[in-house]
């Protein structure tokens, strides 16, 4: 018997973790009443059991809210770019100009 932290998700594995088993042990062609018992219990304290069509589902979600995001800081970091390119390029300007104004005197 192996112990998992307090707040484990409540789901095959770990069930089968528990109880001295490794992950994946636990089949539905075996066990199709414990891992009815596992879903009920995972939805008794709020988790949630979601079908492999579900799990792709958000997967493909957060993986395009990921490509927006990414697309967003690829198009701020542009900007910020052209800022630093322009000032670096104002900065030269300027010390030309002193440096000719220095050279007069």
């Amino acid at each position: 018997m192996n112990l998992l932290p307090k707040g484990s998700a409540i789901n095959n594995d770990t069930v089968a973790l528990e109880a001295g088993r490794k992950r994946g042990s636990i089949k539905k062609s075996r066990h199709a009443a414990l891992i009815e018992a596992i879903e009920q219990a995972a939805q008794a304290v709020g988790q949630n059991v979601l079908s492999p069509t579900q799990r792709v589902e958000k997967a493909k979600s957060k993986t395009k809210a990921v490509k927006s995001d990414y697309e967003q800081l690829k198009e701020d970091y542009e900007i910020l770019l052209e800022k630093c390119n322009s000032l670096l390029l104002e900065n030269f300007e300027l010390k030309q100009k002193t440096h000719l104004i220095q050279m007069r005197f």
